[in-house]
């Protein structure tokens, strides 16, 4: 809750609830006279305490019923597979909007599979990071679609926590020179022969982010989707995967032109309680280029 929202919701509690304290019909000590007089007086003091202590218990149960209010809309919002669904379109949506990724992306289909993932606490090599209960939403990339997505909501706070999402180069697309890989193909005919088909590598990022996007415009934004205050790009160690030190990459440089031979970024946001790590990457395959991102990014 804003700071704000509290003060307003405070004031219009704090002045009905102190009407009714000074409302109390209790008799008025002048009027009385020797011990009654004292009498009175030990009343009203102890009516004002029972005041005070009722207006502080009030405020005390309408901020809690309100926290609890919103802890449990968020909680809620994601609380279901169908719900999982709407909200990482959602989601996804604003990713657009925020100019992140292209607004090309589809997610009019159904997707072709959800995936509730449990809570669980990541071994050494996810830093220690607290993954929260979320479910995985799946576009596969059809003959027909152009796009692969696989979007990880939150549960608790209702945004993506990961992404991978795949283009498919076009026919206008230009290959990488010098470049091809030859794909075994499995026949139609369970007793055909198997042919190969040669396919190329392809730098289309732009059919997933802009082309003009620095890494440290990307970062921005991403920090600003999650509310953290700020981040720094880092230098990846990584003895467990590839063994390998990688130096961070130059902020101002464009993220289409980041490494992406086995290579991923580094990220500390700032604000982020656990301390760990967001990972960015880029992957080339055969035809299709990549984009994985995430709090909770499977390393390499």
């Amino acid at each position: 809750m804003k700071r704000e929202t509290i003060a307003e919701a405070l004031s219009s509690i704090a002045d009905e609830y102190k009407a009714e304290a000074l409302e109390l019909e209790l008799p008025d000590p002048s009027a009385a006279s020797g011990k009654e007089r004292n009498t009175v007086y030990r009343n009203r003091q102890k009516a004002g305490r029972i005041s005070r202590r009722m207006l502080t218990f009030a405020i005390a149960a309408c901020l809690l019923l309100a926290l609890s209010i919103t802890a449990y809309a968020v909680g809620s919002a994601v609380n279901s597979p169908k719900a999982a669904v709407r909200v990482a379109r959602e989601e996804l949506e604003k990713w657009k909007q925020m100019g992140l990724v292209s607004p090309e992306i589809r997610t009019d289909r159904e997707p072709d599979r959800i995936v509730e993932i449990e809570g669980h606490t990541g071994s050494e090599y996810w830093y220690g990071r607290i993954f929260s209960h979320s479910y995985d939403v799946r576009w596969y990339m059809g003959e027909e679609e152009k796009y692969f997505l696989n979007l990880t909501v939150d549960t608790i706070t209702g945004k993506l926590s990961s992404a991978d999402i795949e283009a498919r180069a076009d026919e206008t697309d230009v290959p990488v020179k010098d470049v091809e890989v030859d794909v075994p193909v499995d026949p139609d005919d369970p007793d055909g022969e198997w042919t190969t088909e040669t396919l190329h590598l392809y730098e289309n990022y732009d059919d997933i982010f802009p082309a003009d996007m620095t890494v440290d415009r990307f970062c921005s934004l991403l920090a600003e989707y999650w509310g953290f205050t700020g981040y720094t790009l880092a230098d990846t160690v990584d003895e467990a995967y590839y063994d390998a030190h990688w130096s961070a990459v130059d902020g101002n440089s464009l993220l289409k032109d980041m490494p992406a031979d086995n290579y991923y970024l580094t990220i500390f946001f700032e604000g982020d309680q656990e301390g760990a790590p967001m990972y960015l990457q880029l992957s080339q395959f055969p035809g299709r280029v990549n984009l994985s991102l995430g709090t909770s990014h499977a390393i390499g």
